[in-house]
């Protein structure tokens, strides 16, 4: 086998294909290389290098508008979550849960408005619509506001779910010890069901602090857009790539389990 060949099949270029063959896939890697257009534009006019600026520039507006047209269903994928959290009974839960419940359900709400009038601006773009500018400015907004508030839901949301982990992993530490009390026949299947259960709460965990750190992130594009902060593309585009390459790493991570 020659060295080309071991390139192209290698199983990490085979699991690159099969990732980017997703819609998943190339969104997330659709976003990372637009926040990066978007740093590098930002540096390269701070330099004087115009010419070559508007050539980021313009990659990175082409590529938000292609990600707009591979989200144009995306809306109906929300309002099924929506639904089905609605739907989860919450019986005898703590008031913690109760409000993860009701953050996370807003959130998908905010999401689903968020991405339809994003989707309506594309269509604007695309000249299938013919909407007046201030009209078209007020939908713009709209869709901002409801990313911003969607991210903000998903904030408490991530908080609750943390308040509410630490509360399981103390009925978890206390049932461990009074399980260490019981007799010996019943240690080893014991053992295991407690290392079941904790290596389950520490991937909740995981999971509700990585979607912390990326809305923390997240927050600040909608809240630039919006006008309530003021920040230059070079930090917008930063959070942005951050956040990408995280989203990037799960669709990687869930790919591979598959």
């Amino acid at each position: 086998m020659t060295v080309v060949d071991a390139l192209i099949l290698n199983p990490k270029v085979t699991q690159s294909l099969a990732l980017l063959a997703t819609t998943l896939g190339r969104d997330k890697l659709y976003r990372l290389i637009q926040y990066v257009s978007r740093v590098i534009a930002w540096s390269l006019a701070r330099n004087g290098h115009i010419d070559l600026a508007s050539r980021f520039d313009g990659l990175k507006g082409a590529l938000g508008q292609a990600r707009k047209v591979m989200r144009v269903f995306k809306p109906l994928e929300n309002l099924q979550a929506a639904v089905k959290i609605a739907d989860a009974p919450l019986k005898g839960a703590t008031g913690a849960e109760h409000l993860s419940k009701a953050t996370q359900l807003a959130r998908q709400l905010c999401y689903a408005t968020y991405l339809t009038t994003d989707s309506i601006v594309w269509l604007q773009f695309a000249k299938f619509l013919r909407i007046d500018k201030d009209k078209m400015a007020r939908i713009g907004r709209i869709s901002q506001k409801a990313w911003f508030f969607g991210i903000l839901f998903s904030l408490v949301s991530s908080a609750s779910g943390l308040v509410n982990l630490r509360a399981q992993s103390r009925r978890f530490a206390l049932q461990a010890e009074v399980t260490r009390d019981d007799e010996e026949k019943d240690a080893a299947a014991s053992e295991a069901e407690r290392r079941k259960q904790g290596r389950a709460l520490l991937a909740q965990r995981q999971t509700i602090v990585s979607q912390l750190v990326t809305d923390v992130f997240d927050f600040w594009l909608p809240a630039n857009n919006l006008g309530y902060i003021n920040l230059n593309d070079g930090v917008v585009g930063t959070a942005g790539a951050i956040t990408s390459y995280i989203a990037l790493q799960k669709a990687w991570a869930k790919h591979a389990r598959k």
